[in-house]
């Protein structure tokens, strides 16, 4: 998380994460617990059967960008054209909606390619978070990340707005297919007949929440507290941008987005709640409108 506001993104418990071999997240403390005999099975991932154009993406793009930056310059057509081609791209390559690329883009760094964040132990840079989608690197003495799906990508090159596209498109696909887990109790027999409890973590099948909350959280879903909503917030990005491009996002119709809070109505994608939500959604709804191009 890089900018200063209650984010979770990337910034908690940064050396038990990479521990566990995973890429731009944050680990979650909190354990899911259940009784069961057989492994959950994943879901396949809903086809996205449609690309936006390259015109409409790159528009929608600079259009956001420009009502959203604050203390950063502008990009040019070419550069939203890049951008364009790095999200068109990479959304292609792991099946995923480019209107939830950007999402999590506008989410982790307000579409700023330099964005960075340092953390430090006992006086010295130990990890780093950086880019468009906020891409966490523990930091070996040569300036390389070690840590789960960017081990061995260099930090300047991380910091590349089209590989770190690619490698957020990455963790995102990870964490669809299998890289959460939940932890669960299960019961067998010994020898004897004699019956025992093992605990195991299995593929989390995020009944609870949208999937792309791993991206955040790292393999456990953190069910209490603010960050429990943090796929809401996501999806309500989500959806604007894919009203104004006319796109699908099917990712928003697969289940479950968060966990009810009790007594209140239940969060919708087309209903942002914090204040800072609220903004960045009729930001991205003010951006125009333009239409997308089906896939043969």
């Amino acid at each position: 998380m890089l900018a200063d506001k209650p984010k979770l993104s990337l910034s908690l418990a940064a050396a038990a994460l990479l521990g566990g071999g995973l890429g731009a997240t944050s680990h979650a403390t909190a354990a899911d617990t259940a009784a069961t005999t057989d492994s959950p099975a994943i879901t396949a991932p809903t086809p996205v059967p449609t690309v936006v154009t390259e015109s409409c993406l790159a528009q929608t793009i600079c259009a956001v960008k420009e009502r959203i930056r604050w203390q950063t310059p502008a990009w040019t057509p070419s550069q939203c054209r890049k951008i364009a081609d790095a999200v068109n791209a990479s959304a292609k390559r792991h099946d995923l909606s480019p209107s939830l690329l950007l999402a999590v883009m506008v989410n982790e760094s307000d579409m700023n390619e330099k964005a960075a964040r340092t953390y430090t132990r006992n006086g010295k840079i130990y990890a780093k978070d950086g880019g468009l989608m906020a891409i966490r690197c523990m930091l070996d003495e040569k300036e390389r990340c070690t840590n789960g799906n960017v081990r061995g990508v260099a930090w300047k090159d991380l910091m590349t707005p089209t590989t770190n596209i690619e490698l957020g498109a990455r963790e995102l696909a990870h964490w669809r297919e299998g890289g959460g887990v939940t932890r669960t109790t299960l019961t067998k027999l010994d020898a004897s007949g004699h019956r025992y409890q093992v605990t195991k973590d299995v593929p989390c099948q995020h009944k609870t929440h949208g999937w792309w909350a791993h991206y955040n959280h790292g393999p456990r879903y953190i069910d209490k507290g603010y960050p429990r909503h943090y796929p809401h917030r996501i999806a309500v990005l989500d959806h604007a941008f894919a009203t104004v491009m006319n796109t699908p996002a099917p990712e928003l119709e697969a289940g479950r987005i968060t966990i009810h809070d009790a007594g209140k109505r239940e969060r919708t994608v087309d209903r942002p709640l914090e204040p800072r939500y609220k903004k960045l959604y009729e930001q991205i709804l003010s951006s125009g409108t333009c239409s997308a191009l089906a896939l043969n």
